[in-house]
């Protein structure tokens, strides 16, 4: 059988070859251009917003401010001090009469108790949806796994993309606040299917001298105000589908039930890649939890949740080798994307100590070498964690390569986040052909495993140094709280060449 991932290559080749051929050229511009022109929205979202009064669907949001000490993020001066300004607790929806083809507008307006108001003019809806890219069984790890992360819209105020307009009733210092106002973001909340939240951000440089000095080198953020909303499930659903034809997936099924269900599919990870070509001959020269190397930020301007209390267990002093002694307690993530600390979560990740070797194979893509499928085992261990069709070209020493778990699961912050786009993970800017995995399976069986019962969820990758010959990967715990099992992996001389010669195509 073909792989799935070999017949998609194919059909890419095919596709670029027709472009040339025959004055397709006419046929592929009339294509994009029929979708450039406006229409009306779909039927089935018109009808629920004509349902709405006044053709707008209003919603409550949660906006707990100051009192909530679990919200991440440093604080602006102001975040949360009054109970009405500020706290963004009603959210209008209003469809927009005309938008381009294959696209649902809408505005979007944050109020709160003092009838202050952000706008979002002509947002996407199904931007804020999950693309599904597999099919059959593959879709219940799949939902779980994109749906279930964050993703969503970053607006910048210097390019006019929303409004914030204050009311009669505003204070001198909200005023204030809203001249410092630089970004603000509506995202999918990780907890459950049409749970959005929505937060502004200030830049403040105030005290940049006392952080220059520092040891940690965090840029300037602060959080304004942050809410969180459940969208009408009737609307989502809508929204889904039509992002999705043809997958009527139960999203009214809960975590568990659909975890349940995940973990009886076996991966067969030829259908996710072309076939392996050959193994690199790697040297393993470091495991975190063997040489007991001591657990510090891997991002050294960047705050970890474990600074903001997510991490319940003892923190002095905490190694590789001691996080996997005993179980560890965090923060637990509920209750419409609150964290709460009682009941406790409580992972037991000592199965990570029987990870002890790292395997890398090159993938049979036409002219290169640098995709690869990367395997975390070990002799004794009872899973294996699956990286795959990653380009170690796209690999930097000075930029954490960060993967999540999931399919076609590329980095947020690069290739696919171009700056002249709102969007801050665009899935509809990745590549169809060639889609990067991250996935933990039972050894014996074959089957998913869910990462989030297993308490991992992230994958940083990155080069020691400019030689590009020492990779690094970093295993962060579940809600990114901290690292907890690394490596150090020294590649043999021609996959560093092969890799630096490559790299400049993504550097030109």
């Amino acid at each position: 059988m073909i792989p799935k991932q070999a017949r998609i290559y194919s059909l890419v080749l095919l596709s670029s070859i027709s472009i040339v051929i025959g004055g397709c050229h006419a046929t592929l511009w009339n294509e994009i251009t029929d979708t450039n022109q406006l229409v009306s929205p779909p039927a089935v979202i018109a009808t629920l917003f004509d349902k709405a009064e006044g053709n707008t669907i209003k919603l409550n949001a949660l906006s707990p401010g100051f009192d909530y000490s679990l919200d991440v993020g440093e604080k602006d001066a102001i975040y949360g001090m009054h109970d009405q300004e500020m706290r963004f607790r009603t959210v209008e929806l209003r469809l927009l009469n005309e938008m381009p083809r294959g696209k649902v507008l809408a505005d979007i307006t944050f109020i709160d108790g003092t009838n202050n108001r952000v706008v979002f003019g002509g947002v996407d809806l199904l931007r804020l949806v999950p693309k599904t890219d597999m099919e059959g069984e593959l879709i219940y790890p799949e939902f779980i796994l994109d749906e279930l992360n964050r993703f969503g819209v970053s607006f910048r105020n210097e390019h006019q993309e929303f409004e914030l307009n204050p009311s009669y009733e505003s204070s001198p210092q909200a005023i204030a606040a809203f001249e410092r106002v630089y970004r603000a973001s509506i995202t999918n909340n990780c907890l459950a299917p049409g749970n959005w939240e929505f937060a502004i951000v200030t830049e403040d440089y105030s005290d940049f001298k006392t952080r220059r000095n520092g040891d940690i080198n965090l840029n300037q953020n602060r959080l304004l105000a942050h809410s969180w909303f459940q969208v009408e499930p009737d609307l989502y659903r809508a929204l889904f589908n039509l992002k999705n034809p043809g997958k009527d997936f139960p999203l009214d099924m809960d975590f568990d039930s659909i975890s349940n269900r995940a973990e009886q599919v076996v991966i067969d990870f030829d259908e996710l890649r072309l076939p392996l070509k050959m193994k690199i001959k790697t040297e393993l020269l470091e495991v975190g939890h063997q040489s007991n190397r001591k657990i510090e930020p891997v991002d050294v301007e960047e705050f970890y949740k474990e600074q903001f209390g997510l991490l319940l267990s003892e923190k002095n002093d905490l190694t590789y080798q001691s996080i996997l002694e005993k179980p560890i307690k965090t923060a637990n993530f509920k209750e419409a994307g609150f964290y709460r600390t009682e009941p406790a979560k409580e992972f037991n990740l000592e199965w990570l100590k029987y990870v002890d070797s790292v395997a890398i194979n090159s993938i049979s893509v036409p002219g290169t070498d640098c995709y690869v499928e990367i395997t975390l085992t070990g002799k004794w261990s009872p899973y294996n964690l699956t990286i795959g069709n990653v380009d170690m070209a796209q690999f930097d020493e000075q930029k954490l390569f960060g993967m999540l778990f999931g399919f076609n699961t590329y980095p947020k912050g690069r290739r696919y986040n171009p700056s002249q786009s709102t969007i801050s993970y665009d899935a509809e800017l990745l590549p169809d052909d060639i889609k990067p995995y991250v996935l933990l399976t039972d050894k014996q069986t074959g089957k998913w495993v869910n990462n989030q019962y297993k308490g991992i969820e992230k994958i940083n990758i990155t080069y020691e140094s400019l030689e590009k010959d020492v990779l690094i990967i970093y295993v962060l715990s579940y809600e990114r709280i901290t690292p907890v099992w690394m490596a150090r992996i020294k590649l043999p001389p021609a996959a560093r060449e092969m890799v630096r010669i490559r790299n400049s195509l993504y550097n030109y």
